[in-house]
C-alpha cells in the first residue's frame, strides 16, 4: 500500500489571499451567527506553534482558544463559534524553535466586507467545525460533514475530537478499493489531490472503533 501524504488543517485555508494580513498583522471578521474568523499569512522559518487567544480586554486576561497542528502553513485561519459575543479581542501567539516568541497586538472583529462569510454555513456548533460553500457540486448532492471537498478542490477530513479510533476506506465509483487510512491521529486535515486520479464520485467508509458510522461519497470536480 502506498504511503498517504496529507496536509494538516485546523480552521480553514482561504483562497482569497487579499483577505488576509501577514503576521504580526492579521485579519479578524464577523461572519454572522455570532461567529468570528481569524485569518493570517506568514513567511516565518523554524516556527513551532501558532495559538489564537481571546479576551474581553484589549491588553489582559487572554486565554488560548485554539492551537494549530501545523503552524508551518503559510496561509491559515481559525473559526471561533463559541465566543460570548462578536466584539471580543483577539490576538495570535507565535512560538519559534529555541523558545523565542511573539504576541501580536489585539484586534476586535470588523464586519466582513470581503465576501469571506460566503464560505460558511450557519450550522456549526463548535470552534473550527466549518463547512465551506460548495457551489461547484452537482445539484442536490449533500456532502458528508466528516469527509468533503472544499472550494480549493482538496478533500478535507474533519473528525470529532474524542477518544475513538478512526479509520477511512476509499473506493472508486465502481467499488474498487483505492486506499485506506487507519488509526488516524489528527482530527483536521486535507488529503493531497494526487491520490484521487480521476474526477467524479469517490466512495468512502468511515469507522469509529471499528464500527462503520458513515458510508458516503465525495465529489471531485473536473479541475480537481
Amino acid at each position: 500500500m502506498k504511503k498517504i501524504l496529507f496536509f494538516l488543517l485546523t480552521g480553514v485555508i482561504y483562497t482569497n489571499v487579499q483577505a488576509q494580513e501577514a503576521l504580526p498583522d492579521f485579519s479578524v471578521y464577523k461572519v454572522g451567527g455570532g461567529r468570528v474568523v481569524v485569518a493570517w499569512m506568514h513567511n516565518y522559518q523554524a516556527i513551532k506553534q501558532i495559538s489564537i487567544q481571546r479576551s474581553t480586554d484589549s491588553l489582559n486576561f487572554f486565554k488560548t482558544i485554539g492551537t494549530l497542528p501545523d503552524p508551518s502553513l503559510q496561509q491559515n485561519g481559525f473559526a471561533d463559534a463559541t465566543a460570548p459575543s462578536d466584539n471580543m479581542f483577539y490576538r495570535i501567539f507565535v512560538m519559534f524553535e529555541g523558545g523565542k516568541y511573539i504576541s501580536t497586538k489585539s484586534k476586535r472583529p470588523t464586519v466582513d466586507s470581503t465576501g469571506m462569510a460566503d464560505a460558511y454555513n450557519s450550522g456549526n456548533k463548535s470552534n473550527t467545525e466549518v463547512n465551506l460553500n460548495t457551489n461547484f457540486l452537482p445539484a442536490g448532492f449533500q456532502q458528508s460533514s466528516y469527509v468533503f471537498t472544499s472550494p480549493d478542490r482538496y478533500v478535507r477530513v474533519e473528525l470529532p475530537f474524542d477518544k475513538r479510533k478512526y479509520d477511512i476506506k476509499f473506493y472508486s465509483e465502481s467499488g474498487q478499493p483505492l486506499f485506506e487510512m487507519t488509526n488516524i491521529k489528527e482530527r483536521r486535515f486535507k488529503l493531497d489531490r494526487s491520490y484521487f486520479a480521476t474526477a467524479g464520485y469517490i466512495n468512502f467508509e468511515l469507522y469509529a472503533d471499528d464500527k462503520m458510522i458513515e458510508k458516503h461519497k465525495v465529489f471531485l470536480p473536473k479541475d480537481f
